[in-house]
């Protein structure tokens, strides 16, 4: 009969370290995020409260890489899906799947998104901090995926509309998950339909570089004529 393994000391400290941020993740995930302390996430994990602070300084050291791990996830799975339809910029069903996914994702992964929009606006969390950071990126990435389809971006006030689109599309998206997921709106694809309708009107704004342009030369050619 073969004996157990007896754990070296840097692999029981790991498990201990695991056991720390996946009772945080069950709190966080349960909705219980106001809720925490380095006190109740021990006990959950089983451990001594001391043994918390063998681990992180406090709280907010537990919370920063655990907060960055919910949402990183989340935000690669919307992003890689949006570059495949850049790369295919005139296939209307690839466009379809930029709208399509973000709605799939967030519908699979239901508590990380509540949660996301719970704690956005807390000024002092880890969590809230990190919530602005997915949020922030997503329109980064948007307005990059903008721009690369020839919307204007050559002016402080033609990147400022762009990250108005890219909220636009943020919150539209979200707002027909959170529909979905209460089941007032059960059919994926008539979502898409809305969002894909909500970038038609969107899609004007590549027509602002051009009328601002045709504006700027008839009023050379009044003052010349003057």
């Amino acid at each position: 009969m073969a004996l157990p393994t007896r754990l070296t000391r840097q692999e029981a400290k790991r498990r201990t370290r695991a056991r720390l941020l996946e009772a945080a993740r069950q709190m966080i995930l349960a909705g219980n995020e106001s809720r925490l302390s380095a006190k109740a996430v021990a006990t959950k994990a089983g451990v001594g409260g001391a043994t918390f602070y063998e681990h992180f300084r406090n709280l907010n050291d537990l919370l920063r890489p655990l907060a960055d791990e919910l949402f990183d996830d989340l935000r690669e799975g919307l992003r890689e899906r949006r570059q495949q339809a850049l790369e295919a910029p005139g296939n209307e069903e690839r466009l379809r799947e930029q709208f399509r996914t973000p709605l799939e994702i967030l519908a699979a992964n239901p508590r990380v998104f509540r949660l996301a929009l719970r704690v956005r606006h807390n000024s002092v969390s880890p969590l809230g901090e990190s919530s602005r950071k997915l949020a922030g990126n997503t329109r980064g990435d948007i307005v990059g995926e903008l721009v690369d389809r020839g919307y204007p971006a050559r002016t402080v006030d033609e990147r400022r509309r762009l990250e108005m689109i890219a909220d636009i599309h943020i919150a539209a998206t979200e707002a027909l998950a959170l529909g979905h997921l209460s089941g007032r709106y059960p059919n994926v694809e008539e979502l898409v339909d809305m969002l894909v309708l909500v970038t038609r009107g969107t899609r004007l704004a590549r027509e602002w570089r051009g009328a601002t342009k045709a504006k700027a030369q008839r009023e050379d050619r009044e003052a010349s004529g003057s």
